[in-house]
């Protein structure tokens, strides 16, 4: 289901919804139970028979070592069925904290948790997320029996006063608590499973997993859209409870202030903490007291209004089941204050004051030091490898800009050097110093699409409408700049308010990501009907790859064409089939090729716009003479192999 499909489909489940609730409801349930039908159907369907020929063993057919060929096949088939289902889930991971630890923030869930009729929490996990969230792992698969966590990030409560996170927690708490309803929480746990499901199965190598990858592929989009009014329902009513627990305004001022904290991080935190690599060879022991610094930090007001401004114009989309910002609150505005509640603050959203207490101080107490070093000790363990590839390659971007600077002082540099100088000072200094880079670049070569796309990103982020006229150009020079340049443009527009000229981005974005699905389906097969030609390649690159592929004792043969495509047909297609050596006595071909095409992947160095095919043997009987009429399509002879 393409993204349009999938968003008209939404749009008349919505009136659909608002005008028939019951009957919505009633469709949703059904879709939902077609998923957990096929599971049965199939897996019924394999135990009759199953049970069938071992009657018929029992009452002596005549056909007995067929019956239990069969009877073995299908055995194996429904314990493909039962371990593909019975998925285990991996638990979320995290700093544990039991009742003993945090007193008070046990009280606080124990509170929440009778108030909103929300099922006990298995476990409390301090993570290293701006974030809250609740989560379930079904310990039997899609059957459920579920295992309830709580995740309370250690940023989110360092950022945050005690009543803004009770806030947020209060609105978690509401995703499971009976005001939702048993249907409503059924559907939500079943999105949830349904995408982990398929997300497992698509993981996996084995044969037996293709029964339901297929099935998914089409089901999962399908129940998503249908159950997707209900779950965006959801995000409103857990507001709604949160609110009548803690008052509208409350939970007003707490959904701004998480705008605005993200906006803090994303601002002064991230790129300061990445600006580190660039001197120190190892993390820092607290990357957590950093992020305590920034937020010590009183953040000036009109920045805090134009960074309200910019969420406020964002607008409910159909890539996620959160409402905007605007939505939401419009949506807790139209709640009565709870009787005596406290006039509201003048500024708003009211961030914590940073002489104020943290949600982390208040609720984990003593523990909140030792929970911290934890949290810091598991992230600096987990980047260590990746912050030491950074350095070095900040360390030799360095070099590599100093070399440049002095090349371009004594000389001029080309085009691909200013490229790569406009880049490395991005890295190494600023957006500002590879602005003026990038317009000499410009200079010289005004269709360069990196470098007008580069441009565009740049100057949008310093709020210049004149980025859109070089994502423009980008787009207009290069389809692989197409997706990028749109979203940029769109996300700007968005946060200007122009949604009209927002939307005609994404949708030029939704209907590129299209064709580039039907063009990667179009060439990763060969199906009746296809015409191929010469491939036309230079004589050396088809002697080399030849040459790579002879080392291959798996390959016993290679054919490499040049498909007509319909889609994208200015972009060639060449296709590299592989006629695999195969023993007589191997059963388990689609396994053995899937095996081969990722080792080919891999270890091949190919012409661009290169699919590899491999041949199974319905395949190389029907294409093979086909391949062979074309050519120079033969690359590598059949190979002679010991009987």
């Amino acid at each position: 289901m393409s993204d349009t499909q999938f968003e008209q489909l939404v749009r008349r489940l919505e009136t659909y919804a608002q005008k028939h609730p019951t009957q919505y409801k009633l469709k949703v349930a059904l879709v939902a139970a077609l998923g957990y039908a096929y599971v049965l159907a199939v897996l019924g369907l394999t135990l009759g028979v199953g049970a069938w020929l071992m009657l018929s063993l029992k009452d002596g057919g005549s056909s007995h070592l067929s019956s239990i060929k069969l009877l073995f096949g299908l055995g194996i088939l429904a314990a493909i069925i039962l371990r593909a289902f019975w998925v285990r889930f991996t638990p979320p991971t995290g700093y544990e904290v039991y009742r003993e630890d945090a007193p008070r923030l046990f009280l606080l869930i124990d509170k929440l948790t009778t108030a909103l009729g929300t099922p006990p929490f298995h476990h409390v996990l301090i993570v290293n997320d701006l974030n809250a969230a609740v989560a379930q792992r079904p310990r039997l698969g899609i059957f459920g029996w579920y295992q309830n966590y709580l995740l309370l990030g250690l940023p989110l409560m360092l950022a945050m006063a005690p009543a803004q996170f009770r806030t947020v927690l209060a609105h978690e708490f509401g995703h499971l608590g009976h005001h939702h309803g048993r249907f409503s929480g059924w559907i939500y746990r079943t999105r949830m499973v349904w995408s982990r499901l398929l997300e497992e199965l698509r993981a996996r190598d084995h044969w037996g997993s293709l029964l339901f990858t297929k099935f998914l592929d089409w089901y999962a989009p399908f129940f998503n859209a249908y159950s997707f009014v209900l779950a965006r329902a959801q995000e409103y009513e857990a507001d709604r409870q949160a609110a009548r627990l803690v008052g509208p305004h409350a939970m007003k001022d707490a959904l701004a202030s998480l705008q605005v904290i993200a906006r803090l991080m994303d601002e002064l935190y991230w790129p300061a903490l990445n600006r580190r690599t660039i001197t120190n060879p190892t993390p820092p022991a607290s990357h957590l007291d950093e992020l305590i610094t920034v937020l010590q930090r009183v953040t000036p007001q009109d920045s805090i209004q134009k960074w309200m401004h910019e969420a406020m114009q964002q607008t409910t989309n159909y890539a996620d089941t959160h409402p905007a910002l605007a939505d939401r609150l419009a949506a807790l505005d139209q709640l009565p204050e709870k009787p005596n509640a406290p006039e509201p603050p003048a500024d708003f959203p009211h961030l914590r004051d940073p002489h104020e207490a943290t949600a982390a101080n208040y609720y984990l107490d003593a523990h909140a030091t030792a929970t911290r070093e934890a949290l810091d000790r598991r992230w600096a363990e987990s980047v260590t490898d990746e912050w030491q590839q950074k350095h070095e390659e900040m360390a030799a971007a360095r070099a590599r800009c100093q070399a440049l600077s002095d090349k371009s002082a004594t000389g001029g540099l080309s085009i691909e050097e200013l490229w790569e100088y406009a880049c490395q000072m991005e890295a190494l200094e600023s957006d500002r110093a590879a602005l003026p880079l990038l317009q000499q670049l410009l200079m010289k070569a005004p269709t360069h699409a990196a470098a007008n796309l580069a441009m565009g990103r740049l100057l949008l982020a310093q709020n210049d409408q004149a980025g859109l006229l070089y994502l423009e150009k980008a787009l207009a020079q290069d389809r692989e700049t197409v997706i990028p340049a749109c979203q940029l443009a769109s996300s700007f527009l968005e946060r200007q308010g122009n949604h009209t000229a927002s939307l005609r981005y994404r949708v030029k974005a939704q209907r590129q990501r299209q064709q580039l699905l039907d063009a990667e389906a179009e060439r990763s097969t060969i199906k009746p009907g296809d015409s191929f030609e010469p491939h036309g390649l230079p004589t050396e690159v088809v002697e080399d790859l030849a040459r790579q592929l002879a080392s291959k004792p798996d390959v016993q043969a290679a054919y490499l064409v040049r498909k007509k495509v319909q889609v994208l047909t200015n972009v060639p297609c060449y296709a590299l089939v592989i006629i695999p050596h195969r023993a007589w006595y191997e059963l388990d071909t689609e396994g053995s090729n899937q095996a081969l095409l990722e080792k080919l992947r891999t270890m091949l160095t190919l012409p661009e716009d290169t699919y590899i095919l491999i041949a199974d043997q319905l395949m190389k009987h029907r294409w093979i003479n086909t391949l062979k009429a074309i050519p120079q399509s033969a690359i590598l002879s059949t190979h002679t192999t010991a009987s």
